[in-house]
């Protein structure tokens, strides 16, 4: 199944702004797109296990941001046409959440590239591909959108900086102290 990313960001753009969709509402839609791939959807134990393996703050987030993209654009039927060859619905989810760990519903909301990663991730959990790409191309796309990875590049920047701080602090404590001991022979 190919998934038009640029067509269901426009979709999502135009949908109306809603109210959060509630935990169990949300649950509710994502597992209705499993029913409509016939594909059997996630028990209650399926989805507290789902909780507790991704132990963060965000999941509800997340589950909640699936949702609103679901319901949101013809991502539902399209997640419901490569479903069909998935057997099990909690790997899915598993894999996707597993995916989109730091990104939080507001992100997903606000940012075009968190939504564009989001999407994409969806994607690939569904073994889906992107239309007018190539598995490269989509790839490596995806690795432009990283925001752990954009994460992982801001921290070590903040590390050369700090490193950077300290080497001049360093200097310019050296050159005073020459600076004193020159003073000193001089008098």
């Amino acid at each position: 199944m190919r998934f038009d990313i640029p067509t269901l960001r426009k979709q999502l753009a135009a949908a109306p702004i809603v109210s959060p969709f509630s935990h169990e509402l949300a649950v509710a839609i994502i597992c209705d797109t499993f029913r409509l791939a016939n594909v059997r959807p996630p028990s209650r134990q399926d989805w507290a296990s789902l909780e507790k393996r991704a132990n963060h703050p965000l999941w509800k987030e997340q589950v909640v941001m699936l949702a609103h993209l679901l319901a949101g654009s013809s991502l539902r039927d399209d997640s419901a046409k490569a479903l069909r060859k998935n057997a099990d619905a909690t790997t899915v989810l598993q894999h996707f959440f597993d995916e989109v760990a730091p990104l939080s519903a507001e992100m997903v909301r606000s940012n075009a590239f968190r939504q564009e990663e989001f999407l994409r991730k969806w994607v690939r959990a569904l073994d889906g591909e992107v239309l007018n790409e190539s598995a490269k191309e989509s790839a490596k796309r995806l690795e432009q959108l990283d925001y752990r990875k954009a994460q992982q590049e801001m921290k070590r920047a903040e590390e050369a900086r700090r490193k950077e701080a300290q080497r001049r602090e360093e200097l310019l404590r050296e050159a005073q102290q020459r600076e004193a001991e020159a003073r000193g022979w001089r008098e």
